[in-house]
């Protein structure tokens, strides 16, 4: 079983986050980045415990949901 861990350096504090699956890797990191006000996003987050290319897909999936909550505002 594969264990990828996250970590999202909110406002609010530092999260760690743990999943056995990229898809719930990214459920938990949404979870967490939809609670952050748009007012304070972008914020750094790190994947680790993947291989590269689920980490940079990952990585690029929560650079896409900030972008979007970031857009949300703009509309």
């Amino acid at each position: 079983m594969t264990c990828i861990a996250l970590l999202i350096e909110a406002p609010q504090g530092v999260r760690f986050l743990v999943a056995a699956t990229p898809r719930e890797a990214a459920l938990k990191a949404e979870s967490v980045i939809a609670a952050i006000p748009q007012t304070q996003l972008p914020v750094p987050a790190w994947v680790a415990g993947a291989s590269s290319g689920t980490a940079d897909r990952l990585m690029n999936y929560l650079a896409d949901v900030q972008m979007e909550r970031l857009l949300e505002g703009a509309l």
